[in-house]
């Protein structure tokens, strides 16, 4: 068994956020997104779609960078380093759907760039 972790680093020139460790399963997606619930200075995930893995991918990295525009949505994705290209193109595509509630600047949506680190590790 296996854990795909996520770490997101939302990066802009004006703030810097760090996101809970995320194990796709049966609560830890839910328990993901609700971790930044109230937060407006950062995008919001909203709805994530999890890679695809198998146990043959345990310890595999991948990195990704992308925008998250005013509307919420993933722009521009893509994969900064991949001990596994494979992985990393499953990655990617499933950022591509992933959904967030945009980042606020006074109330207005902004959009902000996100650092996305993942690690496919044993599940405990």
């Amino acid at each position: 068994m296996k854990h795909v972790s996520m770490i997101a680093k939302l990066v802009s020139l004006l703030a810097l956020g760090a996101a809970a460790p995320l194990a796709f399963g049966m609560t830890t997606a839910q328990a993901y997104i609700d971790s930044y619930r109230g937060r407006t200075d950062i995008p919001v995930p909203v709805s994530i779609v999890a890679p695809q893995a198998d146990d043959s991918l345990v310890g595999a990295r991948v990195e990704v960078e992308f925008l998250v525009d005013g509307t919420g949505r993933p722009q521009q994705v893509q994969v900064l380093s991949a001990t596994d290209d494979a992985f990393g193109m499953s990655v990617r595509n499933a950022v591509k759907q992933w959904k967030f509630e945009p980042a606020r600047l006074n109330g207005t949506p902004v959009a902000r760039k996100v650092l996305l680190p993942v690690l496919v590790s044993e599940s405990e």
